[in-house]
């Protein structure tokens, strides 16, 4: 029994298959620069917070940036532009 394919929508999150490797260092960098502009605008909002916190948040908030665009590819960039919930 074959399942129906995924529209489009449903491919936003869906891991691809077997990026090459150059591609995977390029969304893990990309990723991770997108996290330092996040924690620094979250930084400048909540007008500093303390070392220990604000050094969370600037390896923080890259680390799962930088994960969640290797982890779901072109799709967590198509999401992050268009600003879908």
């Amino acid at each position: 029994m074959t399942q129906p394919k995924p529209q489009e929508e449903d491919k936003l999150f869906l891991p691809d298959p077997e990026p090459e490797p150059i591609v995977v260092k390029v969304r893990a960098v990309c990723g991770g620069l997108a996290g330092l502009v996040v924690a620094g605008v979250l930084w400048l909002r909540v007008g500093g917070v303390g070392p220990i916190l604000t050094a969370l948040l600037f390896i923080g908030v890259p680390v799962v940036l930088a994960c969640l665009a290797v982890r779901c590819g072109d799709g967590f960039w198509e999401r992050w532009i268009r600003g879908d919930d």
